[in-house]
């Protein structure tokens, strides 16, 4: 009987250690403070290509059930408004998920670097439509705003677009962190 219990002790020991060294890895990888946003590098090896499914605003997109956050910026919300020179109003929200759809279907697939994932799970990420840094483009056009708390990536690019008075820079709007708020 124990001759026959032998190859499952065995077998057992090791599923039992490999799955031991599985979760500490994870538990590391999990638990390992990651490299600050601020130098542009992705801290995780997890990146490729995504065949984008759905663009919910101006820097939240979906491929099938992943939610994805743009990194490095906040565009305004659906039903947030900006207002121009004129005094007029007009739906920089919406402007800005047209400007990201645009530029995802401008290419058959985004590539994607994952930076970090937020509070509300989604994956947040670095990417490129070709080779245009998405964020950044969208930044320069004045749709979207460097998020600088999380990083400093984009904030030439809102310079840029500031002395260009692009997009909502030409003329006056709430900044979407606190538009959010006060909804």
């Amino acid at each position: 009987m124990k001759q026959f219990l032998k190859p499952f002790k065995c077998t057992f020991f090791l599923i039992t250690a490999v799955s031991t060294i599985l979760l500490i890895g994870l538990s590391i990888i999990l638990h390992t403070p990651t490299l600050s946003a601020n130098d542009g590098k992705s801290p995780f090896s997890i990146s490729g290509d995504l065949k984008i499914t759905h663009i919910s605003d101006g820097d939240s997109l979906r491929s099938g059930k992943l939610r994805i956050r743009l990194f490095g910026i906040d565009a305004p919300e659906k039903k947030q408004k900006c207002t121009n020179l004129n005094g007029r109003q007009w739906d920089c929200g919406i402007a800005a998920q047209k400007a990201l759809k645009q530029l995802v279907e401008s290419v058959p697939r985004i590539s994607c670097d994952l930076m970090d994932v937020d509070h509300y799970s989604r994956l947040v990420m670095r990417c490129y439509a070709g080779e245009i840094d998405v964020a950044a483009a969208l930044v320069r056009e004045g749709l979207a705003l460097a998020y600088r708390q999380y990083s400093g990536l984009y904030n030439k690019d809102e310079n840029a677009a500031k002395i260009t008075k692009s997009g909502m820079w030409g003329g006056s709007f709430t900044k979407p962190w606190t538009w959010r708020r006060t909804q």
